[in-house]
């Protein structure tokens, strides 16, 4: 019978320690996502206070305009090689319309 209470009372204190572990973890936990909200919180606000005086937008234009700029340039580029490929089709169908007449028109 000693034994078994000598157990349960060691049950006991384990549990006791996991509870109390459990309870540190989850202080931890809190601790960490309250300084998270804080941080959060805190950053937003500056980003707000920014945009409201303009701050960061001039940068955001500034990154935007760069985007646009070289979609344009890759839009340019692909609208020039079409316009080549193009001229060159023009090119041999002149060049074979040209043979046709020359064939139709000069004696062999």
């Amino acid at each position: 019978m000693e034994r078994l209470i000598s157990i349960g009372e060691r049950l006991q204190k384990l549990l006791d320690e996991a509870e109390s572990e459990a309870e540190t973890k989850v202080a931890e936990a809190q601790k960490m996502a309250n300084e998270m909200v804080t941080q959060a919180k805190s950053e937003a606000e500056n980003r707000r206070i920014r945009a409201q005086r303009g701050d960061g937008i001039e940068d955001f234009i500034v990154a935007e305009e760069e985007k646009a700029t070289k979609e344009a340039s890759k839009i340019l580029e692909d609208y020039q090689q079409k316009a080549e490929a193009v001229k060159n089709v023009e090119t041999e169908r002149f060049e074979k319309a040209i043979r046709i007449i020359m064939r139709e028109v000069l004696p062999e």
